[in-house]
């Protein structure tokens, strides 16, 4: 299901803010060791005297792919702001970009467009 309208997503409760923030740096930190885990097995593979170029190549491939589309997953993910990286903020999503800002990125970004570009393109 896609959202199709700008949705702000704000926590006033101090410990809820706690335990979304500690939840999204789990998830961080599982992303980076599944992330880099792709790209050790790749090395592996590139290493691997009994393997054929053709066969490495498929493997390599397959590893790369799987590492891009977990790593596509992981930035339209509401871990945190896509553009200063901030976890333990009240977030925005873009429905247009298709992704997560906090609220300070979302207006500065939002600010730039609407000298740029006709308002509401990409920041509506």
């Amino acid at each position: 299901m896609k959202v199709k309208k700008k949705r702000i997503v704000i926590l006033k409760n101090p410990r809820l803010r706690k335990i979304r923030t500690e939840l999204r740096n789990l998830l961080c930190e599982a992303f980076s060791q599944k992330y880099s885990g792709y790209f050790d097995q790749i090395d592996i593979i590139r290493s691997n005297q009994n393997l054929s170029i053709a066969d490495k190549e498929r493997m390599c491939k397959k590893y790369y792919r799987e590492s891009q589309k977990l790593k596509s997953a992981f930035l339209r993910s509401s871990t945190g702001c896509r553009v200063c990286g901030k976890r333990d903020v009240d977030l925005v999503y873009n429905p247009v970009l298709n992704t997560w800002f906090c609220e300070d990125c979302y207006a500065f970004n939002q600010k730039c467009q609407d000298e740029l570009l006709p308002p509401g393109i990409y920041y509506p």
